[in-house]
């Protein structure tokens, strides 16, 4: 179903907005681009035969309660490009499995430009750069603004559009799989922050 709210138009009743799977689908990618970021990152120093106690000391930054702040900021910087690039061509992992796309109002697919910029402003006013507290407010703020006005602030002063896919049985099937996959992981960081402090 999609959502097609003018930027100055009242909020619509009856809009098929699923925050909760905008959310997870987000996640996926974020964990997806960052996990295969990290494989390349690693698979390059291995064949540069780097230093060894260099890479222990630049993978000790992301241990305990700081290393997962930073990697909270870091990751959805790592997963913009690769998002955005997806986005253009058709659909990213996350949003596959949550039979999400994204589109401009007259239907087309984003050029990677325009990706680009709704990927770094989502990052920005939707995971507050992802710095604890500040995310906290940015997703809140959103979620609300998503919720009354049937369309996110960036969405709407980009010029594009959300549309859902029907939440068949076999929608729900991809749902949940998906959203026991983001809590699983969600719950193994926070269970290796707490047992590293």
């Amino acid at each position: 179903m999609e959502i097609q709210v003018e930027s100055d138009a009242p909020p619509r009743a009856n809009v098929d907005v699923r925050p909760w799977p905008r959310y997870f689908a987000r996640m996926i990618d974020v964990f997806v681009f960052s996990f295969v970021a990290i494989f390349v990152v690693v698979i390059y120093l291995e064949l540069l035969q780097a230093d060894t106690e260099r890479v222990d000391r630049l993978l000790g930054l992301f241990e305990g309660l700081g290393g997962t702040v930073l990697s909270n900021v870091i990751s959805p910087i790592v997963a913009i490009p690769p998002i955005a690039l997806l986005l253009a061509s058709g659909q990213t992992p996350g949003k596959w499995l949550f039979g999400i796309r994204v589109r401009t109002r007259e239907g087309r697919r984003m050029g990677f430009v325009l990706a680009l910029r709704r990927e770094a402003t989502i990052y920005v006013r939707g995971l507050g750069l992802g710095l604890p507290l500040v995310t906290l407010y940015t997703m809140a703020t959103s979620f609300g603004d998503l919720s009354n006005n049937g369309i996110t602030r960036w969405d709407r002063s980009l010029g594009l559009e959300v549309h859902h896919a029907p939440a068949t049985w076999f929608w729900w099937v991809r749902a949940i799989f998906g959203g026991a996959i983001v809590v699983a992981l969600m719950f193994a960081g926070t269970i290796g922050t707490f047992t590293s402090l």
